[in-house]
């Protein structure tokens, strides 16, 4: 049996630029270490969700890890809750947060300008110091990482049952938070975005006053003057990826919502000195790491989110020059035996560096390591067209992964009380 080291490059996936001479950041970067795997490996490509279908990170990742994104998401919201270090309630909905920036009532930077954590973990102090409740309800503003932060709303029947005020996108207002029409409680539905709405309208008239704002302003920076929600979660309660796939998991990530995955699936959470969640991110330190805890775990997730900072800043050529950093480091995985270590590749979904937004383009796959070699020498969105893979969605990766890596039960053996893929050890 195989151990498997499992590595998601955020956004990997793109479509031609002109700049580029019409080639993907993919295509144009120099990756000698990546195209040995794929060369060596099979390649095909990915629909994280189903085709034309552009996937949220949550959902990806959930889908890649074996576990349904329609029935079995918890909510964007307490993911990144989780992989923070907050622990919710049953009476507490988290959403995600963006700082961004409003003229007018219009939305022109969904991140302010990448704010960072020191100015924006000061706004929301202010705002907590503000508004504490609303109609029954208390609030709470978090920042995490940069922009990006985590709204807790608690009190009795609460509702996650609400929608988005994030519209995705620039040059339009902020959406009203609404009840779903399918709602299974919507009376609480109704109160529970009443009552954000109401929280939203005084969070930016705190945000507008403060002195932080005052100075970015000052300093020709965009002011953080509002927050944008979305994906209301609830506390996780999954099967843990070890009772699923039989599987002693770790991962390796900077970003709160890749760390929240992690340990809403049961898997143990490595920080890395240097995994910062940006561009910045020590790539070396990670890979390293994954090789040295590689022997005590038998699968080893590697998260780096770069290239899909890139890609929604639509800097094409900062995408290729991350995409070679990477692959530079990647080099030190050639020390691991193909024999015993299954090595698999791929991106979470596709953004584009022209848009800035996911888009639901396939994104390739390769898999190294006692696997059969097809024809495919690079690894990229065209090249991957030819691979022995073929077309595959995301549910299909971990029963890929379990017979690469020799753990594939039977089809019809039954040595369980409760149905499962995985085969496991014996002592004969």
């Amino acid at each position: 049996m195989k151990r498997v080291v499992f590595i998601i490059l955020d956004g990997l996936g793109d479509r031609p630029i002109a700049d580029l001479g019409y080639k993907t950041p993919l295509q144009t970067a120099f990756k000698p270490n990546i195209d040995k795997l794929a060369s060596k490996g099979i390649v095909g490509l990915v629909h994280p969700i189903s085709p034309g279908v552009p996937p949220g990170s949550d959902s990806a990742h959930l889908a890649y890890f074996g576990y349904n994104p329609t029935t079995e998401n918890p909510g964007r919201g307490s993911l990144e809750a989780l992989g923070y270090g907050i622990k919710i309630g049953y009476d507490t909905i988290a959403f995600r947060v963006n700082f961004a920036t409003l003229s007018g009532d219009v939305i022109i930077d969904r991140r302010a300008g990448r704010i960072e954590s020191e100015y924006a973990s000061q706004l929301a102090e202010e705002v907590n110091q503000e508004i504490k409740s609303i109609n029954g309800f208390n609030f709470k503003l978090i920042n995490t990482l940069d922009h990006r932060g985590i709204l807790l709303v608690s009190g009795s029947n609460v509702s996650r049952e609400v929608t988005d005020t994030d519209p995705h996108t620039i040059g339009v207002p902020p959406l009203r938070c609404k009840p779903l029409e399918a709602a299974s409680s919507p009376e609480n539905a109704i109160r529970t975005a009443n009552a954000v709405n109401r929280y939203l309208r005084r969070v930016r008239g705190v945000l507008c006053k403060s002195e932080v704002n005052k100075h970015r302003m000052e300093e020709g920076k965009p002011p953080a003057n509002v927050i944008l929600i979305r994906g209301a979660g609830v506390k996780p309660s999954l099967e843990s990826f070890h009772d699923r796939w039989g599987f002693k998991a770790a991962c390796i990530a900077g970003g709160p919502l890749y760390k929240g995955v992690a340990a809403a699936l049961g898997m143990d959470v490595i920080n890395v000195p240097g995994a910062t969640g940006r561009v910045d991110s020590n790539f070396s330190s990670k890979f390293k790491h994954a090789t040295r805890i590689i022997k005590e775990y038998d699968f080893v997730f590697i998260h780096i989110k770069a290239t899909d900072i890139a890609s929604h800043d639509r800097k094409p050529l900062l995408k290729v020059e991350l995409i070679e950093k990477i692959d530079h480091e990647m080099e030190i995985l050639s020390n691991l035996s193909s024999e015993d270590v299954l090595i698999v590749l791929t991106g979470d979904h596709s953004t584009s560096c022209i848009t800035g937004m996911h888009t639901g383009d396939p994104v390739p796959i390769l898999f190294h390591g006692g696997v059969r070699i097809d024809e495919v020498k690079s690894f990229d969105e065209v090249s991957a067209i030819a691979g022995g893979l073929g077309f595959i969605r995301g549910l299909n990766i971990m029963p890929l992964v379990l017979n690469a890596a020799d753990r594939a039960e039977e089809f019809g053996i039954k040595t369980s009380s409760k149905p499962r893929m995985y085969r496991m050890h014996y002592d004969r």
